[in-house]
């Protein structure tokens, strides 16, 4: 009997303990409307919604369809040459939102927060994801996912990138504030969480960073907060602190990224020492610009609204794809590319005009051959 409550209780707890599990992570299926088109850069072609990567390969002479899924396979098939990969790697994407995916107000998408809040892009849609690619030919080191986080700020991707909370709350409500947008001295103060890099979307396992590089920002300096992969439990509530002069700074102690736990302390400590500090961001950014659109209600119980403009998203460098103009569909891209053919070399000599030559030489000998060759012809 008691063998039999032990066993119905722990069954209870295992289906209970397995739905929570299912429950916590959110993983979406469907490929963000974002990510939708035909994405590009000097090496590769993306397509996330077939799991396509095709490699432009030869100096961008041959387009090779490296990834793709069975159903594109089937329908067009792939050419069979010494420059196509034999068979195709077969990949999954599943996305986890990092940020809210948001839209300009000519979409009518705006994002509503507990609040009662409104979000939109103010000029370029945008949303940030964390990318996990499964492969079916690779199992290194008895990994079989990997993680490539990904911002998208109008019609360009990055994988260089930190994400920031908004931060519209930090502004005094007014009733002055009634039907006009503001937004804080500097539009890049607060905590920037690096979120990871790989290098690249790509048919094999992508490399991704060991150490994460955060940034707290001031009206007058860049703090630069290193972060480095730990076995520590992660806790969300735990902080580390900074001073400078007389101020002292909080930040998170621990980031989850990716699935590892990072930390910018050792142990059980929270100090934060040997911070390094700069007057700006180490490279050129481009930030995604939201609009917090909300509501005051005053003492006499009359309400306004007021809009305040914020970031989430601070992209570093150059952006790693961009999005194509949709005119053509990746298949007649790859057959337009392929039909080229490369022009002939350069020659090795460069063109030369009528040569001045002595056929004298040739016509008439002279008559002593004992004569250098190097003196003929004076």
């Amino acid at each position: 009997m008691k063998k039999t409550l032990l066993f119905i209780v722990f069954t209870i707890i295992f289906h209970f303990s397995h739905s929570f599990a299912q429950a916590v992570v959110s993983v979406d299926e469907s490929v963000p409307e974002l990510l939708g088109g035909i994405w590009e850069n000097d090496s590769r072609y993306v397509v996330f919604d077939t799991s396509s990567i095709t490699l432009r390969t030869f100096y961008q002479w041959y387009d090779d369809r490296a990834a793709e899924n069975p159903e594109q396979s089937q329908s067009v098939p792939r050419d069979r040459n010494d420059a196509e990969t034999r068979s195709p790697e077969r990949i999954e994407l599943h996305f986890t939102p990092l940020t809210d995916e948001l839209y300009t107000e000519s979409f009518n998408k705006a994002v509503v927060q507990a609040d009662g809040d409104l979000l939109t892009a103010e000029t370029l849609n945008s949303g940030a994801w964390d990318m996990e690619i499964k492969y079916s030919g690779h199992k290194l080191g008895g990994e079989d996912t990997y993680h490539v986080p990904i911002a998208v700020i109008g019609n360009k991707l990055y994988l260089n990138f930190a994400l920031r909370s908004e931060d519209s709350d930090s502004v005094p409500k007014s009733a002055l504030l009634k039907d006009i947008t503001i937004q804080s001295e500097n539009i890049l103060d607060g905590y920037w969480k690096d979120t990871g890099n790989a290098n690249g979307i790509l048919v094999s396992p992508p490399v991704t960073s060991k150490e994460l590089l955060s940034y707290y920002i001031t009206k007058d300096a860049v703090y630069h907060i290193r972060y480095w992969s730990t076995d520590m439990m992660y806790d969300e509530n735990a902080e580390a602190v900074f001073t400078d002069g007389d101020t002292t700074y909080k930040v998170p102690k621990h980031i989850l990224s990716s699935g590892k736990v990072y930390t910018c302390t050792v142990g059980r400590r929270n100090n934060i020492r040997n911070i390094d500090k700069s007057s700006s961001l180490p490279d050129t950014y481009t930030l995604n610009t939201v609009l917090v659109h909300k509501k005051n209600i005053d003492e006499n119980g009359e309400e306004s609204s007021y809009t305040v403009r914020t970031a989430t998203i601070c992209a570093f460098g150059e952006p790693y794809l961009t999005l194509t103009d949709g005119s053509k569909s990746l298949i007649d891209i790859v057959k337009e590319h392929n039909l080229r053919k490369k022009p002939m070399p350069e020659p090795l000599f460069p063109p030369h005009g009528v040569l001045d030559f002595d056929w004298s030489i040739i016509e008439d000998p002279p008559a002593s051959y004992d004569r250098r060759m190097l003196d003929l012809g004076k």
